[in-house]
C-alpha cells in the first residue's frame, strides 16, 4: 500500500504550484535586451525625416537635461561636433545608449530599439562644423591655467592635484557652455565627489577638503593640501557640508576674452 502524503505537504505543494503559475506570465513579460545589439546591426534602419522628428521628442525627454535641448551640451558633452569620444558610427552611438558609458554620467537608456535608433537619427541631424564650438585661444588659455595654478587641484595628463576633477579629457565630457559656467559660478553645479566638507576637532582646529569615505565612526577627507586625513567622529565638535565650492570663481578676476581662452584650452583637452 502506497503511504499517503501528509496533508500539510500536499498543501505546501499546491501553494508552490500556484506561486509558480502566477510568476510565469510575469517572467515571460520581462524586457529582453536589445535585439539589434545582439544582431550586430551597424547602420541606422530608422533615419527618415519622421524618425528624426520622433527622435527629437525622445531626446528632449531623456537626454536634454545633460546634453541641452539643442544638443550643444551642458553637464554632458556637445553632440553637435560630429566627433564622439566613444565611437562615431551609428552602431557606436546606439550601443552607448544601450549599455551606458562606465565612468561617466551616461546611463543605459531603456527604450525600444526603434526609439533609440530614432534618437541616433536626431543626433546625426545636429551636426555642425567643429570650429564653431569655441572662440578663444587654447594657447592663451593654457598660460592662464598655469598662471592661476589650476594644477594645484586639477590633474591633466599625469600632472597636478586630486582635489578637483581630472581634466585630462574634459573636452570630451563637458560642453564649452558648462565649462564657462563652472569657471564663473563653480558652486552652481558641484559633482558629488567634490563637494566640500569641513570638520572641527576637539581643540577647535578646522580642516577643509572633499569627502573620500565615511562610516558610522570615522570620516576620511582629502584636505586642501592634498593629504588624506582620517578623523574619529567622536573627537569632532562639528561636521559641516557647505554648499560653496572649494574652487574660487573667476568672475571679475578674468576678462571675458580670457575666460574664452581658458574655455578653449579646457575644450582642447581630449585624451583618448
Amino acid at each position: 500500500m502506497t503511504p499517503r502524503m501528509p496533508t500539510v505537504c500536499i498543501r505546501i505543494a499546491l501553494v508552490w504550484a500556484a506561486l509558480l503559475a502566477g510568476l510565469a506570465p510575469a517572467a515571460a513579460q520581462r524586457p529582453l535586451g536589445s535585439i539589434d545589439a545582439q544582431r550586430g546591426v551597424e547602420t541606422n534602419p530608422f533615419a527618415s525625416a519622421e524618425d528624426v522628428a520622433a527622435g527629437q521628442a525622445h531626446f528632449e525627454s531623456r537626454c536634454a537635461s545633460c546634453h541641452g535641448a539643442d544638443g550643444r551640451g551642458d553637464r554632458g558633452p556637445d553632440l553637435t561636433r560630429n566627433v564622439f569620444r566613444h565611437g562615431n558610427t551609428d552602431r557606436a552611438v546606439f550601443m552607448n545608449m544601450v549599455n551606458g558609458i562606465p565612468g561617466t554620467g551616461m546611463p543605459s537608456i531603456r527604450l525600444s530599439d526603434k526609439e533609440m535608433w530614432q534618437i541616433v537619427a536626431y543626433v546625426r541631424s545636429l551636426g555642425r562644423p567643429a570650429e564653431a564650438a569655441t572662440t578663444g585661444d587654447p594657447a592663451g588659455g593654457r598660460e592662464l591655467y598655469v598662471r592661476h595654478d589650476c594644477g594645484r587641484c586639477h590633474f591633466v595628463d599625469g600632472e597636478g592635484g586630486r582635489l578637483g576633477p581630472d581634466l585630462s579629457a574634459v573636452g570630451w565630457s563637458r560642453a564649452p557652455a558648462h565649462l564657462r559656467a563652472s569657471l564663473v559660478d563653480p558652486a552652481d553645479d558641484i559633482e558629488e565627489d567634490y563637494r566640500q566638507v569641513r570638520v572641527t576637532d576637539s581643540e577647535g582646529a578646522v580642516t577643509q577638503g572633499v569627502l573620500r569615505n565615511e562610516d558610522t565612526y570615522t570620516i576620511l577627507l582629502l584636505d586642501t593640501a592634498g593629504r588624506l586625513r582620517a578623523f574619529p567622529k567622536a573627537d569632532l565638535q562639528a561636521i559641516e557640508r557647505p554648499a560653496a565650492s572649494l574652487m574660487p570663481s573667476f568672475a571679475g578676476r578674468l576678462a571675458d576674452r580670457e575666460v574664452d581662452d581658458l574655455v578653449a584650452y579646457l575644450s582642447s583637452l581630449r585624451r583618448r
